[in-house]
């Protein structure tokens, strides 16, 4: 049975790995999503922006569940010896082919349910189901583009599947009618002709034309559907408890600074995009320095990441809301969630390479229910700051169980766990601090300028002193 870890490549056929064409790609999605959420929240009401919001959020969760940690097992198994790469491209076909047929079936029955009962699906609902099949082609092509260190095309389908679906909502909403549905629509056609991109820039092979491969597909993935439906939900799914335990307005002035979470972990995603590829090709005898390095990386991006989005909570909130003074809270809360999730994503890593992923299978579902227990009665008050915390303490929690997991190796024990918690504890000192200052949007601006200076001097003094090692080749 061929193993769902990687042998290396010859040291020769390693990719040298940069995030900055990474990093640019999140930068870019991010400030797409700044430009065209403001108008689309005050264009539409408050419950068809909920409707909105919510769909978004439950398309995301569920195109992650579905591929059921199998991008990262896709770059991986490129890496190995035996057929890495005829592996990999059926894996990617495999996750393509099971994706569409799963949200075909769903819509087959919410379709017949509605012509049973006495009304009809919700066309949002159908509208997102496909998104969802869809996208298992995109996140499978990208896992693909990655091993190949192709990252220009791996950007180019991430903006198309997120600003350019988005932003044809937005639109939609201005040439043909304000409603959820139409915005949800146009964003479905624009994440079809993504998906038809993907299947272009990176070929998958059909999975029964490789021996084994959709077995291999099924063994590493259901372990994993545990956990990477828990992540998502652990990402986004405070909006859900809000939607379902107080209301669809709560739910939406919630997920108008969602991004204040999202955001941090979409530019440490884009980043574990070169980390894992140089982390899965290193070879065993290289995998500690790797670790280490990579390590000190993560821990500088996700404390700077979330500082500098923290103090942007004022200006953010302002230009994001129609309620500034309501969410500000929200969004300086939830980018304390930056260094527990780098810290999971290295120590992931690791259990990616080791083929031991089967224990986050128990892990990170256990967090999401205690997490969630905590967050339901404040979410059933609509006190939405607490629910942010507990988000925040899930991301923690999280990290430091997956770093115990993988403690035990030697490439674990090169994780610098003290520089994570001092990391943590700083960005709490300066949230708290942040907090002090009465809201307003000239005092955010000074935030966002004091705060964004003192960073970029650390980083021009870190320069300095190590002038061939900055982060990530950015």
């Amino acid at each position: 049975m061929p193993s769902g870890s990687a042998s290396p490549q010859p040291a020769q056929a390693r990719p040298t790995v940069s995030g900055t064409w990474y990093l640019v790609g999140s930068l870019l999605q991010g400030l797409g999503l700044l430009l065209i959420q403001p108008f689309a929240i005050r264009i539409l009401d408050d419950r068809q922006w909920g409707i909105v919001s919510t769909s978004v959020v439950t398309i995301q969760v569920l195109v992650v569940l579905i591929s059921a940690g199998l991008p990262l097992a896709i770059t991986n198994i490129w890496f190995a010896r035996e057929r890495g790469q005829d592996r990999s491209r059926a894996m990617y076909g495999f996750m393509a082919v099971a994706s569409a047929a799963l949200a075909a079936v769903v819509v087959l029955c919410l379709l017949g349910l509605g012509a049973l009962g006495a009304t009809g699906a919700a066309s949002s609902t159908v509208l997102s189901v496909i998104s969802v099949g869809v996208l298992g082609s995109v996140l499978g092509a990208q896992a693909v583009l990655r091993a190949q260190n192709r990252p220009g095309r791996f950007v180019l389908l991430s903006i198309g599947s997120s600003v350019l679906a988005n932003l044809l909502g937005l639109v939609g909403l201005i040439l043909i009618a304000p409603t959820a549905e139409v915005y949800l629509g146009a964003y479905t056609l624009a994440v079809v002709a993504t998906g038809a991109a993907a299947l272009v820039l990176a070929r998958p092979r059909l999975p029964w034309r490789v021996a084994g491969s959709s077995g291999e597909s099924v063994r590493i993935a259901v372990p994993l559907l545990p956990h990477t439906g828990a992540l998502m939900l652990l990402t986004q799914g405070s909006v859900l408890i809000l939607a379902f335990a107080a209301t669809v307005e709560a739910a939406g002035r919630f997920g108008a600074v969602l991004i204040f979470a999202l955001g941090p972990i979409t530019i440490l995603n884009a980043l574990n995009n070169a980390w894992s590829t140089r982390m899965m090709s290193a070879g065993s005898g290289g995998l500690v320095d790797v670790t280490r390095r990579v390590s000190i990386e993560a821990v500088a991006w996700s404390v700077g990441v979330g500082l500098l989005a923290s103090s942007g909570a004022a200006v953010g909130s302002s230009i994001l809301s129609t309620e500034p003074e309501l969410v500000w809270p929200i969004a300086v809360t939830l980018p304390l969630v930056s260094t527990g999730y780098a810290l999971f994503l290295v120590t992931s890593n690791l259990l990616y390479i080791a083929n031991g992923t089967r224990r986050l299978a128990v892990v990170t579902p256990g967090i999401l229910v205690v997490i969630a227990l905590l967050a339901y009665w404040p979410a059933s008050q609509a006190d939405v700051v607490v629910v942010a915390m507990a988000q925040v303490l899930g991301f923690v929690c999280l990290g430091l169980l997956t770093y115990g997991i993988v403690r035990g190796t030697p490439a674990g024990r090169s994780v610098p766990l003290p520089l994570f918690l001092g990391g943590i504890g700083g960005q709490v000192v300066v949230v708290l601090l942040l907090g002090l200052v009465p809201f307003s949007f000239p005092a955010g601006i000074l935030e966002v300028a004091v705060v964004g200076a003192l960073l970029a001097a650390l980083f021009l003094l870190r320069s300095r002193r190590n002038p061939d090692r900055t982060p990530s080749g950015s």
